[in-house]
């Protein structure tokens, strides 16, 4: 059967191995950063060619730093950034950069699409009905229907348009293009239930049905790995292959949120999610709340942010050199040195607020011309504050989301699961708990991501029958943080004055500052 099952997580930021046992212990790991591209203001891109290149480097320095006996990995699975996608010929030849989920040029195309289904009687709220998914920016439909107008010769070339998924299998080894159809709603032109390609959704935005990718469920297998990739990797030829599923989608299932009674979870990473789980087909009446499906069967119910931890990286980048070079120095992590600066601060950082929208509002606002800022500063406000306000406003963003999950039909959670880079600050987890209310809980494993991905191939070599079972032998809580009463009353006042700050901007400021940016920036 094996010992180790591997999940191969390429983010955002970098591409990850994680090498685990059948009790979801980290064994070896390995991480390299991709480069990322800024061909314009706005958009974001890297080369599809770097992905492929560091997962092979991930795997075999993963193998090779704890000397793993590759005969024993049972199964590979993979888990990816979500809405990021790259064109490719019959080849297999990558026809442009990899556009990312953080691009903004398919804000560009929203009016157009908005005239597109207008033409044909229907609304915005009609489409989210028919694919589980507003309009927007992220999605990785906006910013295809972008390329086939305004780089027609590349998209008449395109054969496939693909996520990391099919090319990391591809590369891996798998007998064709695969794509997970847990993310296929993002393309905007599926059945929101059944995943599959809509025809008349293509018809009305002018997309080629034939060239969205092959869909297959989470679990599947799809090959195995190749003579040529062991030598690359050390991996064994024929080390059986599995579909994987998104990077949010393998985060809940790596916390357990695969279906357990009154359990979401919550991501504070490069993005921002709160997800939770349903067994039968859901829509949020908003029109808010994405959906889509889950490697346990079923669907998720999400509400995403752009930007999330990110902000606070920029936090780092912008007012923090002096901790930087601090980490350095010491060898102290930069973000535990933030956030014990951040904990001299009262709760409400003596009413500095941060507005975290340094990419655009997602859920509940959709407002892609939303700007960050700190609002409520005085001549007496200190770096404490700051950073402080920037961990608080990014949870105020989160409790929005939970609270549109509550409009959608979802019942408040009795607790949360926590990922991303936030959950290894306490300080910021009881910050979570106190503002949103409920307990919220970390787990053992500091790749969770990863770790649900490989959890997903556990089940698909027939280790455990499903992600349940998988959860209960691999998935361990750490901590758990309870709300305390008094700060649960004064964040909900903050909370007021938050939205309140938001609704200021959104009136004005926020579309001229976009207006100057977009003509002179």
């Amino acid at each position: 059967m094996g010992k180790y099952v591997i999940g191969i997580d390429a983010g955002t930021m970098g591409v990850r191995c994680v090498i685990f046992d059948l009790s979801g212990n980290e064994i070896s790991s390995a991480y390299f950063e991709t480069p990322t591209v800024y061909p314009k203001p706005g958009w974001v891109e890297q080369d599809a060619n770097d992905i492929v290149d560091l997962a092979y480097k991930s795997v075999a320095k993963a193998i090779e730093k704890k000397n793993i006996d590759a005969s024993e990995i049972a199964s590979i699975s993979f888990t990816n950034q979500r809405t990021s996608w790259v064109p490719i010929d019959k080849d297999g030849n990558f026809l442009y950069n990899m556009i990312l989920w953080q691009d903004q040029r398919g804000a560009e195309i929203i009016p157009w699409a908005r005239e597109q289904l207008a033409k044909h009687g229907m609304t915005e709220l009609d489409l989210y009905k028919r694919c589980g998914h507003p309009l927007g920016s992220v999605q990785y439909g906006t910013s295809a229907f972008w390329f086939r107008l305004n780089e027609p010769a590349l998209y008449e070339k395109t054969y496939k348009m693909i996520s990391p998924q099919a090319l990391l299998t591809k590369a891996f080894g798998a007998d064709d293009w695969y794509d997970e159809e847990d993310d296929a709603n993002w393309w905007l032109v599926t059945n929101g239930d059944t995943f599959e390609f809509d025809p008349e959704l293509c018809n009305i935005f002018g997309m080629d049905i034939d060239k969205y990718p092959r869909n297959m469920k989470s679990g599947t297998p799809i090959g195995g790995v190749t003579e040529e990739v062991a030598k690359k990797t050390g991996l064994k030829v024929g080390t059986p292959i599995f579909v994987g599923s998104g990077d949010q989608q393998c985060g809940a299932a790596g916390v357990g949120n695969s279906g357990a009674a009154g359990l979401g979870s919550v991501c504070l990473g490069t993005a921002g999610l709160c997800i939770g789980y349903s067994s039968t087909p859901v829509r949020d009446a908003n029109g808010k709340c994405h959906v889509l499906g889950h490697p346990a069967g079923g669907y998720t119910m999400e509400g995403h942010a752009s930007a999330a931890a990110s902000s606070f990286r920029w936090c780092r980048n912008a007012i923090s050199q002096y901790e930087m070079v601090t980490e350095e120095v010491s060898g102290i992590d930069v973000y535990t040195i933030m956030s014990s600066i951040a904990g001299k601060a009262p709760l409400g950082a003596k009413g500095t607020i941060f507005l975290p929208w340094l990419a655009g509002a997602a859920c509940p606002y959709y407002n892609d011309s939303a700007r960050g800022a700190f609002v409520g500063m005085t001549l007496g406000t200190t770096k404490s504050e700051l950073l402080r306000a920037a961990m608080e406003g990014i949870c105020f963003e989160m409790r929005g989301m939970l609270e549109a999950l509550n409009e959608a039909g979802f019942k408040d959670f009795d607790k949360l699961r926590i990922t991303g880079g936030a959950a290894r600050s306490d300080l910021w987890n009881q910050i979570q708990a106190d503002i949103y209310g409920c307990s919220v809980e970390t787990v053992k494993a500091p790749e969770a991501t990863a770790l649900g991905a490989a959890m997903i191939g556990a089940v698909g070599a027939g280790i455990f029958k499903d992600l349940r079972e998988a959860s209960e032998a691999m998935v361990s809580v750490k901590r758990t943080y309870d709300p305390i009463a008094k700060n649960v009353e004064l964040y909900n006042e903050v909370y007021e004055v938050f939205k309140a700050c938001y609704r200021g901007l959104a009136q004005e400021g926020f579309n001229q500052i976009t207006d100057y940016q977009n003509k002179y920036c």
